[in-house]
């Protein structure tokens, strides 16, 4: 029975880390100096290590300032399907495509993570129990015992750090950055649509577009 409740309660545990938010906000930067009017367009450019994860990532940016009113293009559309695009070939899309900003995703790191969940009960094992106690120990008693102090529960997970970055196009210089973490990464289109929602909203709070 307490096998059955801890599985329970790491199922449950389990099921509400993954229904948590995919996408944290850890930290935002707005340039000081740089003010103005807002950004009306934009071309977003996503340097990820798998192709599929670039165009997940600017696509899902791409709708989510466009339901804002910003006019947005993904760099996949007008660029080669490179993780890295040719700086030129970059510069000529922004002057073609006469954005405002460049808003860059990259994910800088990816970290794995563990969480531990004890048994039913959190006292250590009664060491003591073993082997002294041999002598006096009966079935019953080792049964219980067991039941109430059986192993614990290890689950991992990857954490990635992703850094967006918004530049001015005019004079090149950063307007704003933000620094997020998402949870299991690998899952591309979750973290794609909530780090969208996190970065516009971000950017409509700073009055950025």
């Amino acid at each position: 029975m307490h096998n059955l409740i801890r599985i329970a309660v790491l199922l449950c545990l389990t099921t509400l880390l993954c229904s948590c938010a995919s996408v944290s906000v850890v930290d935002t930067w707005r340039n000081p100096v740089l003010t103005g009017s807002r950004v009306h367009k934009v071309l977003v450019v996503s340097f990820a290590r798998h192709g599929g994860g670039r165009v997940v990532y600017e696509d899902m940016l791409v709708s989510e300032l466009q339901k804002h009113g910003v006019e947005a293009v993904a760099s996949h559309t007008i660029l080669s399907q490179a993780t890295l695009p040719d700086w030129h070939a970059l510069d000529r899309a922004v002057r073609s495509t006469g954005s405002q900003g460049i808003l860059t995703v990259q994910t800088i790191k990816v970290e794995k993570q563990m969480t531990v969940q004890p048994s039913a009960i959190s006292s250590p094992y009664p060491g003591y129990w073993y082997p002294p106690a041999f002598p006096d120990w009966n079935f019953p008693g080792y049964y219980q015992s067991m039941a109430i102090y059986g192993p614990s529960y290890v689950t991992t997970y990857d954490i990635a750090t992703v850094q967006v970055n918004l530049f001015d196009a005019s004079s090149d210089k950063l307007l704003w950055a933000g620094t997020m973490q998402a949870y299991e990464p690998e899952a591309v289109t979750r973290v794609g649509k909530d780090l969208a929602h996190k970065v516009v909203e971000s950017l409509k709070k700073e009055e950025l577009i």
